[in-house]
């Protein structure tokens, strides 16, 4: 955010950033930190963000990849809080989810069924069943 900075008396309006040349090369870079709203919990551990109020060191846990699987009905896959760089969480057990394992009008992880259910009959006279 650009400020009015008053330097010998004399006053620069809407100055974003001051540079003062350092002994020996280079400069030395002041930004208005104003600002700033973040805390320690928004940075990765191990970094150093600058605020109103000086160093703010990182608290948020690098936890990498995170992957896992789920293989029952009710299994989960738990997320640690703090930052992730992706991951890939699948299913296990899955492979008898074919259509004709899965009855006709249903559908299971995008598989739809094919399996009828039997209709079964007997006849009158001869007293056998007889599944189709």
């Amino acid at each position: 955010m650009a400020q009015n900075v008053v330097i010998n008396g004399v006053v620069y309006a809407d100055v974003p950033e001051v540079d003062i040349p350092k002994q020996g090369g280079g400069t030395a870079k002041f930004f208005d930190t104003a600002g700033g709203d973040f805390t320690g919990a928004d940075l990765l551990t191990g970094k150093t963000g600058y605020g109103p109020s000086g160093a703010v060191p990182g608290t948020m846990p690098n936890n990498g990849d995170v992957s896992g699987t789920i293989g029952t009905k009710a299994g989960t896959v738990a997320i640690p809080s703090g930052y992730t760089s992706g991951g890939t969480v699948s299913l296990t057990n899955v492979a008898d989810c074919l259509p004709q394992n899965i009855l006709a009008g249903k559908s299971i992880l995008g598989q739809n069924g094919t399996l009828a259910l039997p209709s079964i009959s007997q006849d009158s006279t001869t007293k056998i069943l007889s599944i189709a």
